[in-house]
């Protein structure tokens, strides 16, 4: 089976990153994502360079995951 592809990619993620930070509840499943990557034995550098984030930001979530739950991943 031939791969799939979109054409003009990266205007296609840069759309699509802004797109997610359009609203809260975007950045929330996005953090959500970042989390679950993790928790499936990702790095936080490769979950980073996955979502388009940097590493300390995936630690940031990572961090406050582990000390406050799911709620410091709502307040970002």
């Amino acid at each position: 089976m031939k791969p799939l592809t979109v054409a003009d990619s990266e205007t296609i993620i840069l759309a699509l990153q802004d797109e997610i930070r359009r609203s809260e509840e975007s950045r929330y499943d996005h953090r959500l994502h970042g989390l679950l990557l993790v928790a499936h034995g990702r790095t936080c550098p490769e979950v980073a360079a996955l979502l388009g984030d940097a590493p300390r930001t995936v630690e940031y979530w990572i961090r406050g995951f582990e000390e406050r739950g799911l709620a410091a991943l709502r307040e970002g």
